[in-house]
């Protein structure tokens, strides 16, 4: 397989675009984030560290939500715990109501080593002396200065890493687009509707579609709120001031809504996640809006799948059209681990070049340290495309909190049931964004 360095896609990506650290495995992290009470002590103070890697046989407890992501983990950590023996990793998965467990984790006392999140979630994990604070550490220096900036709290803290960057767009099956005549992805919603019109002429379902898992049409309001603002962190401090989020922009954007909510397959209101990935590849729809981190569960199904990755067009202006593009979920330390050595001693592995390559060579994702190499798909470089255009923008789900993620769901079902209109998403979703 042919390999690419994705430092370029690292280094412009960030200089380009003003990005934030967050992200999301296959729930998202759409689940509600906890409104959690300060630890009992200080951060760093509540558990002594273990013996490092040479001591005492330690076992590491990481509480994800990835579920998708759980295999490429599991055999990242083997690798780990083959240059460290006297360090394993056991792995507890939640993707459905992640947040509300660890909530009941933090009441319990009964925390793990290791959790992940959204970068809000972790900040307000982290104010609450609940994880660790890991600015100081050594490896932190292992990323560059334009991720560590996306990785810092104002005041300086850094509470979790990232391993990979990731990307949301539409998925579309080139078989099925030559087949209709397509010739290009749409980069206009009236190029995207033309393409609609030959699909359904030739008898094919122009999107997938997972209206079961209501974090997915969240998604979809998230990317028309990003790829329709002329500044996403404005925007979300307008938000959070309790501004209205409202636009002309924003309001046509709803057209592309519309069509992909109008267009889609029979079942799409009973689909779930893993269903809509069934349905693209094994090419029954020729569009499917998702993340890269949908890539490799895609390919499980159909390794033969042929696919291409798209900015969504929500206006008909061609160079509106740009790619979400984000940091990626980050991982932490909670401060009543007993292994926190131990803990940093994985931490210190996953973002040296061998440990981050290999946890995104595991995983199909692009890494978030520089200079690292791994195999090359059709989707990564349709991302890296847009990357070195500059024709990239930053998520705005992760500027959001936790509450309002949810929320989105169910206002979303509602548009999509026609319950709801675009005003009411609007007006909804910024007073949810404004809460405090």
């Amino acid at each position: 397989m042919r390999k690419q360095n994705l430092l370029t896609l690292t280094s412009t990506l960030l200089i380009g675009s003003a990005l934030v650290l967050g992200g999301c495995g296959n729930n998202g992290g759409n689940a509600s984030s906890p409104s959690v009470s300060p630890a009992s002590s200080p951060a760093g103070e509540s558990a002594s560290p273990s013996a490092s890697a040479g001591g005492e046989p330690v076992t590491l407890t990481a509480f994800l939500f990835n579920m998708d992501k759980r295999q490429a983990l599991e055999e990242t950590f083997k690798k780990f715990t083959e240059q460290n023996p006297s360090i394993t990793v056991d792995l507890l998965v939640n993707d459905q109501d992640y947040y509300t467990v660890l909530k009941t984790k933090i009441a319990s006392n009964d925390m793990p080593d290791i959790v992940m999140g959204e970068y809000g979630d972790l900040l307000e994990l982290g104010q609450a002396g609940h994880i660790l604070d890991l600015a100081n550490d050594a490896y932190i220096g292992n990323y560059s200065e334009q991720i560590r900036s996306q990785m810092t709290t104002p005041d300086g803290k850094i509470y979790g890493i990232p391993l990979d960057i990731s990307g949301m767009g539409i998925y579309y099956n080139k078989d099925l687009f030559k087949e209709a005549g397509i010739e290009a992805f749409p980069k206009t919603q009236t190029e995207l509707r033309e393409a609609i019109d030959k699909l359904k002429a030739n008898n094919i379902t122009p999107f997938g579609l997972a209206v079961a898992d209501g974090w997915t049409l969240a998604h979809t309001l998230f990317t028309t709120i990003a790829g329709t603002a002329d500044d996403v962190k404005a925007l979300a401090e307008n938000a959070k001031a309790g501004q209205s989020i409202q636009s002309d922009r924003l309001k046509q954007g709803f057209a592309t809504l519309d069509l992909i909510y109008g267009n889609a397959d029979p079942q799409a209101s009973s689909n779930n996640y893993n269903a809509s990935l069934s349905l693209l590849a094994q090419g029954k729809v020729a569009m499917l809006q998702q993340g890269y981190w949908a890539y490799s569960s895609i390919i499980d199904i159909n390794k033969d799948a042929k696919l291409g990755f798209g900015a969504i067009p929500y206006s008909d202006n061609a160079d509106d059209a740009k790619l979400g593009v984000n940091v990626n979920v980050s991982y932490a330390i909670t401060t009543k681990s007993a292994h926190q050595e131990a803990a940093k001693k994985l931490f210190e592995w996953l973002t040296t070049k061998e440990g981050n390559g290999i946890a995104n060579e595991n995983m199909k994702q692009i890494p978030a340290i520089e200079g690292v190499t791994v195999s090359s798909n059709p989707i990564a470089d349709d991302i890296l495309s847009y990357v070195n255009a500059q024709k990239v923008v930053p998520w705005s789900q992760v500027l959001m909190n936790g509450s309002t993620r949810v929320e989105a769901e169910a206002i979303m079902q509602g548009y999509f049931f026609k319950k709801k209109t675009a005003e009411d998403v609007m007006t909804e979703i910024a007073a949810s964004w404004a809460k405090k």
